[in-house]
């Protein structure tokens, strides 16, 4: 099964959006900022004007800024040469193989640690740090089958959204 990839910063986002607001990190932003609200909303007759700045500030931070600030570092990223490069990646019995111009990396399955489907990208993680990103609109209607494929070679455990 073999895919080629052109990422977008559309892409890259998600992915950023993905990470910032999942596991610990995700329930803070919403609950910081599901305060700040309710503060603006329920003490604000009992507020200075400067808190009340300060908490329209904490109330954007997470839910304005950061995605604004995600997305500018996400097209600065598109831009470069390693993801503007069309990515190559199939998935044999045996091997993944992931090619890029002139760079060719063949692993086995066993080396994906986690796969992540979202409503928008496949997510394959070779160790903690590097992934590769399938965007399911690349899959399209393949899904079925490249769901088969992982359910066939990597344990539950590894795989979720499938």
């Amino acid at each position: 099964m073999k895919f080629e990839i052109n990422l977008d910063a559309t892409d890259l986002w998600r992915f950023s959006m993905y990470h910032v607001n999942r596991g610990l990190q995700g329930i803070f932003n919403l609950l910081f900022t599901a305060a700040a609200v309710l503060c603006l909303i329920f003490a604000r007759d009992q507020l200075s004007g400067g808190y009340i700045v300060l908490l329209v500030v904490c109330a954007l931070a997470f839910s304005v800024w950061q995605p604004l600030l995600l997305y500018l570092k996400s097209r600065k990223q598109a831009k470069t040469a390693g993801i503007r490069e069309t990515l190559r990646m199939e998935f044999g019995e045996e091997l993944v193989t992931v090619s890029q111009a002139d760079q060719v990396q063949e692993f086995p399955w066993d080396r994906i640690v986690k796969l992540i489907r979202t409503k928008h990208m496949v997510i394959i993680y070779t160790d903690r740090i590097h992934a590769y990103l399938l965007p399911v609109s690349v899959v399209g209607e393949r899904m079925e089958e490249f769901a088969a494929l992982v359910r066939k070679h990597l344990p539950k455990e590894r795989w979720k959204g499938l």
